[in-house]
């Protein structure tokens, strides 16, 4: 198991029951409370006019769960739950992106696994990722669009740091980041590498949304090293070349022959000498383990995530030398492929 902490989220969240009880305990400010220190059950009762039968169910879901410990009538926050806390958007993010697929997984879970063609037809989460209202930015455009790249922002914040860790850019330069949504990762990567300069490239409506993400959690200095280049990357104009290209959770949103073709394109951009860099979900591997709650949005790409071999053939076909891959364990498996262009 990675010992990446914000892992530490998916363990409260192993069923849906108990991602309802932390739900509701934050609702209710319960966690707040707690987390200012232990209280009475009475005084949890009082402070937030809970009705006592609801609290004391609410309060046993939570023990079972690890959230709480209980002696008499005092209750505090387990040590592990607060370490879990620090991540709180992550841990409220999760909850509310399996609550949204989880209908879906509950209703068509047949046709998941037996009838792709069938689930895509009735899944209401595919009609959320819709990429044609991404193309014209109008106010119901950006609100669709939002209601999804709040969800894979925040995913992006944490998971950037497997790459950060593993890859050395600090002498990168010039930075492209393809099909970069809001641009958190070029700013996770800007963060971390002060002489990076990053342009994101993703469609209209996700890189208005971008800017406004950037412009509200950036530093100035952070900020004034991001631009966003809105284009169809699968056919529109492209920007310069840089000295690093990536797609961070991009290739599995396409069949094959598209996510080749990005690839491709990708070469053209990539400078002599430089980089090029994927990091990508690959197939769900259980290895004797249930899956939670919190990876519901990961099921309901199960047909999407490829093995590698797709991308490391095409990027040898292309002509990219010194192609290294290396799996990462977080909450699955992700491929990190770095591939260098020939000088």
């Amino acid at each position: 198991m990675s010992d990446h902490e914000f892992l530490s989220v998916n363990a409260f969240l192993g069923t849906e029951m108990d991602a309802r009880a932390i739900k509701s305990a934050m609702e209710l400010g319960i966690i707040d409370a707690l987390n200012g220190g232990a209280a009475s059950q009475q005084a949890l009762v009082a402070e937030q006019r809970a009705s006592p039968v609801g609290l004391r169910l609410l309060l046993d879901l939570l023990e079972v769960n690890g959230v709480i410990e209980r002696t008499r009538d005092r209750v505090e926050l387990t040590s592990r739950f607060k370490a879990a806390l620090r991540f709180r958007d992550l841990m409220e993010s999760r909850i509310a992106f399996a609550d949204l697929v989880w209908p879906d997984i509950h209703d068509l879970f047949t046709p998941l696994l037996a009838d792709l063609p069938q689930f895509m037809a009735r899944s209401k989460v595919f009609n959320l990722f819709r990429y044609d209202r991404c193309v014209e930015v109008t106010t119901e455009n950006l609100e669709a669009t939002a209601a999804w790249t709040r969800f894979t922002t925040c995913l992006t914040k944490y998971e950037s740091a497997a790459v950060l860790e593993a890859v050395a850019l600090d002498a990168v330069g010039s930075f492209l980041d393809l099909g970069g949504n809001t641009g958190e990762f070029a700013l996770q990567v800007c963060r971390r590498n002060p002489g990076i300069r990053a342009v994101v490239v993703d469609l209209p409506v996700v890189c208005a949304l971008g800017e406004r993400h950037i412009d509200s959690t950036a530093a100035p200095a952070e900020a004034g090293r991001i631009a966003f280049f809105p284009t169809d990357m699968r056919k529109g104009k492209l920007p310069h070349a840089a000295n690093l290209v990536s797609f961070k959770s991009v290739l599995h949103d396409w069949p094959d022959a598209d996510a080749e073709h990005l690839l491709a394109r990708a070469h053209s951009l990539v400078r002599p000498g430089g980089r090029l860099l994927i990091f990508e979900r690959g197939p769900i591997e259980m290895r004797g383990k249930r899956i939670p709650y919190a990876m519901a949005p990961d099921l309901v790409f199960l047909h999407f995530l490829r093995p590698a071999d797709l991308y490391l053939k095409k990027l040898k076909e292309l002509g990219f030398v010194s192609v290294e891959h290396r799996l990462i364990e977080l909450d699955m498996d992700f491929h990190l492929i770095v591939a260098q262009r020939s000088a």
